[in-house]
Order: structure tokens, then C-alpha cells, then sequence
């Protein structure tokens, strides 16, 4: 009879027991919009200004650091804020920082990398956490409305501005108000 072995490995990570293992000191780094550019790790004092420490352990989830996030930042509390998690290393042969994304969650959302740990996202503990905080209903790169530009060239504006205020009325129907318009 022939031994039969999956091909596929199943990540066997044992729990940590958070009442006898020491915590670990996590600094974390967070900005809006985008995560921090490389040249704040390397700079004088070695890494960015937008510091928090916590105390956590390598089972800790996206999810767990989305949330002690939003005990700091209020204003990480809205709905639909997204959170891109990323690990911050010293590469081993250039010697410089490298940046790599590892997932991201979204406040009041369930998502595919909220059980994400540090450890499956192969954390190693000197790493640091960079973490790009973007607020609901901010697109980034663009402008959130890309159809008023349009329409202010081809029109001067004026449909725009028809749209927003109403025409000040003066006197009987028929008459035309300050800008022309007919009422």
C-alpha cells in the first residue's frame, strides 16, 4: 500500500499564551494617505516622527492593530477608513530599508487579511510598522470631482453654477434675474 502526502502545507502556528510570554515592543508608523517614504528611515534621527509603541505579541492580527490605531487616532474611527499595513527591514545585502505591503483592513468591513498575524506576514521583531491611514471619501491621486473640471471648461462654469444656486428672483415670470436666466 502507497503513502499518500499532500502537496499542500497547512500553517501550523502554535497560539501564543499572552499570560506567560513577554510582550514585544512594536513601533509603528502611520500617515495619511501613504505609507512614509523610505528616506525617513535612513534620515538623522533614523526614523519618522509619527511614532506609536505598543506592546503586543507575533499572534497579533491586522485587525488588533487596526484597533489599538483607533484608540489614538479619532480620526481613524470613521467608517470605511482603510488601513495598508506594510513591514519596514533593513535589506540584508544593500543594507538599506525596504518596504513590503502585507495587507489591509477597513474600518467597519470585514476583510480577507483582518487574521493576518505578525507572524504569517513574516515579522521579525526589530521590524517596524508603517501604516498608510486613508479617511473615507478621499481618493488618492485624483480629485474627488473629476467631472466638475470638465464641466467648468466646457461650459465656464455657468451650468455648474445653475446647478448650485438657485436664480434670485425680482419681480413678474418672464423676467430674467441678475445673470440672465429666465424665471
Amino acid at each position: 500500500m502507497a503513502m499518500v502526502t499532500s502537496a499542500v502545507t497547512v500553517n501550523t502556528e502554535k497560539p501564543v499564551d499572552r499570560e506567560k510570554t513577554c510582550p514585544l515592543l512594536l513601533r509603528v508608523f502611520c500617515a495619511n494617505g501613504r505609507h512614509n517614504p523610505m528616506m525617513d528611515y535612513t534620515n538623522k534621527s533614523g526614523v519618522p516622527a509619527n511614532e506609536l509603541q505598543m506592546y503586543t505579541w507575533m499572534d497579533c492580527s491586522l485587525r488588533e492593530l487596526t484597533s489599538l490605531i483607533k484608540e489614538v487616532n479619532p480620526d481613524a474611527r470613521r467608517r470605511g477608513t482603510t488601513f495598508d499595513f506594510a513591514v519596514v527591514y533593513p535589506d540584508k545585502q544593500s543594507g538599506r530599508y525596504v518596504l513590503r505591503e502585507i495587507g489591509n483592513t477597513t474600518n467597519g468591513q470585514r476583510g480577507m487579511d483582518d487574521s493576518k498575524t505578525l507572524q504569517q506576514c513574516k515579522f521579525e521583531i526589530g521590524d517596524y510598522i508603517d501604516v498608510a491611514v486613508s479617511m473615507p471619501g478621499v481618493m488618492l491621486g485624483r480629485r474627488p470631482f473629476a467631472g466638475f473640471g470638465r464641466d467648468q471648461r466646457r461650459n465656464n462654469g455657468d451650468d455648474f453654477e445653475r446647478r448650485r444656486s438657485p436664480p434670485t428672483m425680482r419681480g413678474e415670470r418672464g423676467e430674467r434675474n441678475d445673470r440672465g436666466d429666465r424665471f
